[in-house]
């Protein structure tokens, strides 16, 4: 065997062929590099910058979530200091006439205005199925000293009123005396 293989590589042919073979050889592992290990390298490379743009997400993603829990927080906090305020200034239905009928004689009482006729009405709040407003049309009789006093005394009220209009006109028989008419509105409650 060894002389065969000697004798092969005597011939001056077979170093070629050699040569050959192991130049095949080097091409194909750099082709073999091109078109299974370079595109691997390309892959890693697109992983990688995918991984870099939905880090990137993440972030804006949870600093989006962060501003929207503080945005709720605060819609949390209004709903509670606006229920808070609808109990301050409205009046549960049930006591809303008493309440107004009591506070306009106490006040009446105070000023020194005389309370001639009151009406009432209660409508519905358009969108609210909670919520109604009474309007109060009341006519007074007094000076305009009473007359102011009886508005202040209502201004200072712990219940919340609207003076919607007020009308004084003087009376024939005596000039230092008023007719006053009065349209207040007050929120109610329906429970």
């Amino acid at each position: 065997m060894t002389r065969n293989f000697r004798a092969w590589i005597a011939e001056g042919g077979s170093r070629r062929k050699i040569a050959l073979a192991l130049g095949a050889l080097a091409l194909f592992d750099l082709v073999f590099y091109l078109f299974a290990i370079g595109p691997l390298s390309d892959s890693d490379r697109e992983r990688a910058e995918l991984a870099n743009q939905l880090q990137r997400q993440v972030a804006e993603r949870t600093a989006l979530v962060d501003r929207l829990v503080v945005i709720v927080k605060k819609v949390e906090a209004a709903r509670t200091d606006g229920d808070k305020l609808l109990g301050e200034i409205t009046m549960p239905r049930r006591t809303a006439f008493s309440a107004i009928v009591g506070e306009l004689d106490q006040a009446s009482r105070t000023a020194g205005v005389d309370l001639r006729e009151r009406g009432y009405n209660v409508e519905a709040i358009e969108g609210s199925d909670t919520l109604s407003m009474m309007t109060v049309n009341v006519g007074l009789e007094g000076d305009y000293e009473n007359l102011v006093r009886f508005l202040n005394l209502l201004d200072r009220s712990p219940r919340f009123f609207i003076i919607e209009s007020l009308g004084a006109a003087p009376q024939q028989s005596t000039g230092a005396k008023l007719n006053i008419t009065v349209k207040l509105d007050a929120f109610v409650r329906e429970t």
